[in-house]
């Protein structure tokens, strides 16, 4: 607040400047400066000026006060959330989550963005899942953003960002329609081998990270951050020793996984699961790695590589298989769906899902589950005693039956 005197045609006159800002809301800042009254007359005097003055100042506090109770804008709600679970991220928000979820909801709640939060509805929240809708997004998608939503105003609420409200928007919203359940694309047991006997024949460059793939159903940045510190494996001679046993009793070694390349934030970091885990090793993996480890793909500080440092991998490494797949003949698959086939696999060979899960590093049970009736594991057999379908000796015999009973009645017909 100011006021400052000036000349003009050798009178002296005023002019009052008044500038409030919010303590609460750093944004929120009114000022006004003024060199007439509201009669349209200059400041003659600097009562008249300190009058205005006053004046200016109650009008730009009330103003100040009533923006106030408005509360934040909506923008502001995500950077605050976003900062926050940077700042202190935890096993739920790493950082890759954090920054897609801000996304989300920037690049799908446009007009939301220069609102003040309070005045977002459950009306809002539905056109915001109706225009998602129209840009064809799934009905998993809309929940996705909608149970965002409710996670950052929640947020917000607890933080006391937002006051004066007892609940979030999203509640009591549905998301119209079921989201369809795909059958997952993976590859039959014959498939897989076509993909990598053709893979070998071939002399693929990713014929290595497939057979790792396959047989250990680890994920894309698990593999890469594979090293022969890793694997644990027993001698050569005590593997043919193992060759004999029964299949069960049989020990090879391990591979253990705890890390994760993070193409994000191009660096290491633990697994999706934020645990390690251990993968037994089978027969022909071992022989295979057996060869591989013989091979120098080059070392960083976490040791020496176990698979090659391919080019445009991470990153290319679906698309690669994709069009290799529809060169050998056999369903176009992602780079994940190795890993699902994996699990399926398993199954089928009659492994409990317990074991798959924690060879895997499955956490969730809906997954497995997913597998197990991918698998068919849970209702194999269950049908067996439906004896319904007529047989030719029972069709036959009927029909024999059939010409005694005319033959013995033909006397009565008669």
């Amino acid at each position: 607040m100011s006021i400052r005197a000036y000349e003009d045609n050798g009178k002296t006159y005023f002019r009052v400047y008044v500038c409030v800002q919010s303590k609460i809301l750093p944004r929120v800042r009114k000022q006004a400066d003024r060199i007439f009254d509201r009669n349209g007359e200059r400041f003659s005097s600097q009562t008249t000026a300190l009058a205005e003055e006053r004046r200016l100042l109650r009008a730009m506090n009330e103003e100040v006060s009533r923006l106030e109770g408005r509360g934040y804008l909506w923008s502001e709600i995500i950077d605050f959330w976003e900062s926050h679970h940077l700042k202190f991220p935890s096993r739920r928000y790493v950082k890759s989550t954090v920054l897609d979820h801000a996304q989300l909801l920037r690049n799908w709640t446009p007009d939301w963005q220069s609102r003040p939060v309070i005045e977002i509805d459950r009306g809002d929240i539905r056109r915001a899942l109706r225009y998602a809708n129209d840009q064809g997004k799934s009905v998993r998608f809309q929940k996705n953003l909608k149970n965002t939503i409710n996670v950052v105003f929640v947020w917000a609420m607890e933080e006391q960002y937002i006051r004066g409200v007892q609940q979030s928007p999203t509640r009591g919203v549905e998301v119209e329609g079921r989201p369809e359940e795909k059958r997952p694309d993976i590859l039959t047991q014959e498939q897989v081998r076509v993909l990598l006997r053709e893979g070998k024949h071939r002399d693929h460059p990713w014929y290595p990270v497939w057979v790792m793939a396959a047989h250990t159903g680890c994920r894309n940045g698990e593999l890469y951050g594979l090293r022969h510190e890793d694997c644990s494996l027993v001698s050569k001679e005590a593997a043919l020793v193992q060759d004999k046993k029964p299949a069960h009793e049989r020990n090879y070694g391990s591979i253990t996984v705890e890390r994760s390349w993070n193409p994000r934030e191009k660096r290491y970091r633990c697994t999706k699961g934020k645990t390690w885990r251990t993968i037994p090793v089978s027969s022909e993996l071992f022989w295979f790695l057996q060869g591989l480890k013989a091979q120098n793909f080059g070392s960083d500080d976490f040791g020496r590589y176990l698979l090659p440092r391919l080019t445009g991998w991470p990153g290319s490494q679906a698309g690669i298989l994709r069009l290799f797949c529809n060169e050998v003949g056999i369903p176009s698959i992602c780079f994940h769906a190795l890993r699902a086939c994996f699990a399926t696999h398993l199954l089928q060979l009659g492994v409990p899902s317990i074991k798959v899960m924690k060879i895997g590093g499955w956490k969730d049970l809906k997954t497995m589950e997913r597998y197990t009736r991918l698998a068919g594991v849970d209702v194999l057999g269950a049908t067996e005693g439906l004896e319904i379908i007529p047989t030719d000796s029972g069709v036959m015999e009927n029909v024999v039956n059939l010409y005694s009973f005319r033959s013995a009645n033909k006397g009565i017909e008669q």
